[in-house]
């Protein structure tokens, strides 16, 4: 190893990829020695997968999906997301709220208004709009539908 890849008293280490990926490397000056050392990942797709899946409970939209599964490109980002998913990330977010909604319609006693609150919709004409749209029925005939039929 050659001295142009050794540095001492290196207390912060950002790498940044060609993907938009970056890593922060930390460590006490004089107290730790990090050594980097690049693996080649076989199983990209899976991990990719694994971060969206991760990360997604915590992301309130795409922009914070992107940084929570450490891209700062939110183009590269999604592009991967297509390649991926076969799907934008913002449609992704919106079919697993929208199966969230549903399961929330059909199985809980909560009022369709507050299911808009909680699934974070700004109001409940914007929740019935994108629950018609996706399920072809609004969430009240949905439920009420459902509860004839268990009778």
């Amino acid at each position: 190893m050659t001295d142009k890849y050794v540095f001492s008293d290196v207390s912060t280490c950002t790498f940044k990829f060609s993907d938009g990926k970056r890593a922060v490397v930390k460590s006490e000056p004089r107290k730790e020695i990090v050594l980097v050392k690049f693996i080649p990942h076989t199983s990209k797709k899976d991990s990719f997968q694994e971060a969206v899946i991760a990360n997604y409970p915590d992301a309130k939209n795409v922009s914070e999906l992107a940084k929570k599964c450490n891209y700062d490109c939110l183009k590269t980002f999604t592009r991967h997301f297509k390649k991926h998913f076969n799907q934008t990330p913002y449609q992704w977010m919106l079919d697993r709220k929208m199966e969230e909604v549903q399961h929330l319609v059909l199985e809980s006693d909560l009022s369709i208004s507050d299911i808009a609150k909680i699934c974070g919709f700004n109001n409940l004409t914007h929740l019935v709009n994108a629950y018609s749209s996706k399920f072809g029925i609004p969430p009240f005939r949905n439920r009420m539908q459902e509860n004839k039929s268990a009778i």
